[in-house]
């Protein structure tokens, strides 16, 4: 990091070490919301098959990999730096289904209500899965500002450093005049 005393280095990586933590708790929170919005959404379905639970578990466990894996970011960022991007990914992903579902939801067979007992109104899944699209969009947004110190060398460069042979030592040379 370029201008900044090592002790302004440090505190800068601690802030984003906490945003690795904040991302790892929004996704186990996420994990929950949208489990309880599908579970009430197939309600009946689930009444009628008790194993039908499962297939949302099986479907839903992609999540908590991000969330596994932003675990590993916060406790050693530099270590585990090859997670980012797979984070990354997975919440691309998340938002594309979500976009996807968001745009369809509409054509097929109207708008359903959950009727949630913790708010005095009803909530649409829809509106709940724009609500945490838009949260998931602002965690991406943060992911991708982060920026690691040190970036490995690639392959490519790595043969360039090889393959070429160091520069001659740049010096002036004064012809004095006669």
């Amino acid at each position: 990091m370029q201008g900044y005393t090592r002790a302004q280095a440090e505190k800068f990586m601690k802030i984003h070490r906490v945003v690795f933590l904040i991302a790892a708790v929004w996704e186990l929170l996420r994990f929950c919301a949208l489990f309880m919005a599908v579970w009430i959404t197939f309600r009946q379905i689930l009444e009628a098959d008790s194993q039908a639970v499962y297939w949302l578990l099986i479907f839903g466990n992609g999540g908590l990999l991000v969330a596994a894996a932003l675990l590993f970011l916060y406790v050693d960022p530099k270590r585990f730096r090859v997670l980012l991007n797979l984070t990354r990914l997975g919440k691309i992903l998340g938002l594309v289904s979500a976009l996807l579902l968001i745009i369809l939801e509409p054509i097929g067979i109207g708008q359903h209500f959950l009727p949630l007992n913790l708010f005095p109104y009803r909530i649409a899944p829809l509106s709940l899965l724009l609500v945490i699209s838009v949260l998931d969009l602002i965690l991406l947004f943060l992911l991708f500002s982060y920026q690691d110190g040190e970036t490995p060398p690639t392959a490519s460069q790595q043969d360039q450093q090889k393959e070429e042979p160091p520069l001659p030592e740049y010096r002036e040379t004064v012809i004095p005049k006669s």
